[in-house]
């Protein structure tokens, strides 16, 4: 799916009072590499979190040297906070392809954190959540706008 597609469907389940706040954009640039280079999210016009593809294959790099199993590097990264484009894309598509119930118990915190802006869910669900400081910073951001928004 194209980007402005993918990004229009995603765009379409966030809560009306937070549609207009928050965007999210995508890099590409032609000779770098076959994908995305740099995908960020904005909240009010300020950048508030960052997928890049160089230091997301560095950081890969180092934990493979350092000996962890393939199957250990992603989730080593994603408790490092240390996102690829191709992350935010699969997170997006898997969003979009779960119930908002499944996707705010989603290990992925980039799926949590669309559904926890996401319309479906209601104020008494959002109290529900429990949102820790020990959180993906993005899961704790978006519960933080959406309940400051919903409190107005």
């Amino acid at each position: 799916m194209q980007w402005s597609k993918l990004k229009s469907r995603v765009k379409s389940f966030i809560a009306p009072e937070l549609r207009h706040r928050i965007d999210f954009h995508l890099t590409s640039y032609r000779r770098s590499h076959d994908g995305a280079d740099k995908v960020w999210i904005t909240v009010d016009g300020e950048r508030v979190f960052d997928c890049k593809h160089y230091p997301r294959e560095w950081a890969e790099a180092d934990l493979y040297q350092r000996g962890l199993e393939r199957d250990e590097i992603s989730p080593a990264l994603a408790a490092a906070e240390i996102h690829g484009p191709a992350d935010f894309g699969n997170a997006m598509r898997i969003y979009l392809r779960i119930p908002v119930e499944e996707a705010l118990r989603s290990s992925d915190p980039i799926v949590r954190a669309f559904a926890i802006i996401d319309r479906r869910v209601g104020k008494r669900t959002l109290e529900k959540l429990e949102v820790s400081d020990a959180d993906h910073t993005l899961v704790k951001m978006f519960y933080d706008v959406r309940s400051i928004s919903g409190s107005e």
